[in-house]
C-alpha cells in the first residue's frame, strides 16, 4: 500500500491477538485494508510481545482524525478525542501509536497533535471498566481530571487512571507530546495495596519515588529491539515495575508505612518470616504473629496500613513463586501439583483455580512441555 492512500480512507494497522477490551465502533467508520499480524516470542519465561503499529501518514490527510479516533476506540478505550488549537482540520492532525503485550500488561506509546480525551458514562456503560491506566508522560504538557481531582504532567511525571469512572485528558501543546501508557489489569493493581483510589495525583519525576519509577517504567517500555538479542524484561522486572508504581502512588496519596505501630516488629519483619515460610501450608495469622511477638490484631493493623490484608499477601507471594517455577524449564521435572504444594497450596484443584482467577491462564499453560 502506498504510504499515503487515496479514495476511501485505509487504516493499515500492525496487530496479533485479540484487543484486551471490547472493540466498539465509537468514531467514524474508516474502510480499513487487511492488516498485517505477527507474533514474536521472547526467550524471558514466556513472556509475550504482540505488536501493533499506526501512523496517520498511513491514511489520505482528509482520512486522519476519523481514522485515528476509530482505532484509538478499537483497540485501546472508547473514548470522545477532539483536536486543540490549528489541529481542527482533519488533514493536519498527525499522530502515532504502538502497543504490545509484556508479562500480562499492554505497553502503549503514542505520540500525537494536540488534542484532549474524555471518557464519559456513555463509554463505560459500553466497554465495562477495563483495566487500570498507568500514564508516563514523556513530552509536551498534559492536564487530566478523574474523581474530582485535576492534575498537570510534565516530562517524567507519573499518574494512574481507573476506566471504569469518568476521567478527561488534553495535550495542548504546543507541538506534539508523546505519553506512555501501561494497561494494567485490575487484579494485578488491586493485589497490591488496593491503590484505584489513587487516580490523578501526580508523582513528580524529580520526587524521590519519582527518580526511581521513573526511568525503570520508561526503560521498561522500550521496544523488544532495543533490547539485547531482542529478549524483553521477564515477569519478576514488570512485577518490580508494579511494585515501584504503587509505593510511589501511595507516596503521593500520604499513605505511610504505619511506623508509629512499632512497639514491635516492623511489617517488613512480619513478611520475612512468613516468606521463609511459604511452603508451609499450615502459615496462618497466628503463627506469624506468635513469631514477632505481637498480636493477632496488631497484625493486621500492620498490614492493613499497606492497604493489604495478610492473607491476600500470602496468596500473591505463593502465586507469584508457583508462576515462576511452572516457567522454569529446570523444574519440568516437577508435576503442577508438586509446584503448588511445595508453595504451601494443600489441594491442586484450589490451586488451578486460585491461579486462572490471577493470571488468566491454566498453570499448565505455562509448563515448557504442557506438563
Amino acid at each position: 500500500m502506498p504510504p499515503c492512500a487515496t479514495g476511501e480512507a485505509r487504516l493499515a494497522f500492525l496487530l496479533a491477538g485479540p484487543p484486551s477490551l471490547p472493540v466498539n465502533t465509537l468514531a467514524p467508520p474508516v474502510n480499513r485494508a487487511s492488516g498485517l499480524a505477527h507474533r514474536t516470542r521472547y526467550g524471558e519465561r514466556g513472556v509475550i510481545g504482540v505488536d501493533l503499529a499506526f501512523a496517520t501518514g498511513q491514511v489520505a490527510p482528509p482520512d486522519r482524525l476519523a481514522a485515528w479516533r476509530e482505532l484509538v476506540n478499537r483497540v485501546f478505550l472508547p473514548l470522545a478525542i477532539t483536536p486543540i488549537g490549528g489541529q481542527g482540520d482533519a488533514g493536519t492532525f498527525g499522530g502515532s501509536v504502538t502497543g504490545r503485550s509484556l508479562g500480562g500488561l499492554r505497553v502503549w506509546r503514542v505520540r500525537a497533535s494536540p488534542m484532549s480525551a474524555v471518557r464519559a458514562w456513555r463509554h463505560i456503560e459500553t466497554s465495562g471498566n477495563g483495566d487500570y491506566l498507568l500514564a508516563l508522560h514523556v513530552a509536551g504538557t498534559a492536564h487530566a481530571a478523574q474523581d474530582g481531582r485535576q492534575v498537570t504532567l510534565e516530562p517524567g511525571d507519573l499518574a494512574l487512571f481507573d476506566p471504569s469512572r469518568p476521567y478527561a485528558i488534553s495535550f495542548p501543546g504546543p507541538g506534539a507530546f508523546e505519553h506512555v501508557i501501561y494497561q494494567v489489569p485490575r487484579a494485578s493493581l488491586d493485589a497490591r495495596r488496593g491503590i484505584g483510589a489513587a487516580t490523578a495525583l501526580r508523582v513528580p519525576a524529580a520526587s524521590s519515588a519519582g527518580r526511581l519509577v521513573s526511568p525503570y517504567l520508561r526503560t521498561l517500555a522500550r521496544p523488544a529491539a532495543d533490547w539485547p538479542g531482542g529478549h524483553q524484561p521477564g515477569q519478576a522486572f514488570v512485577d518490580a515495575g508494579l511494585d515501584l508504581a504503587v509505593s510511589a502512588l501511595r507516596t503521593v496519596a500520604g499513605h505511610q508505612d504505619q511506623a508509629s505501630l512499632r512497639s514491635g516488629p516492623s511489617v517488613s519483619e512480619l513478611k520475612d518470616y512468613a516468606l521463609a515460610h511459604l511452603g508451609d501450608p499450615g502459615l496462618c495469622p497466628q503463627a506469624v504473629a506468635l513469631a514477632g511477638f505481637v498480636s493477632v490484631r496488631q497484625l493486621h493493623r500492620l498490614f492493613a496500613g499497606e492497604g493489604l490484608t495478610f492473607g491476600d499477601w500470602v496468596r500473591e507471594q505463593r502465586l507469584r513463586r508457583c508462576r515462576d517455577d511452572l516457567a522454569d524449564p529446570r523444574l519440568g521435572y516437577l508435576t503442577v501439583a508438586e509446584i503448588a504444594a511445595r508453595w504451601g497450596f494443600r489441594s491442586p484443584a484450589h490451586f488451578t483455580r486460585t491461579f486462572q482467577a490471577r493470571y488468566g491462564t491454566t498453570p499448565t499453560s505455562l509448563r515448557p512441555g504442557g506438563r
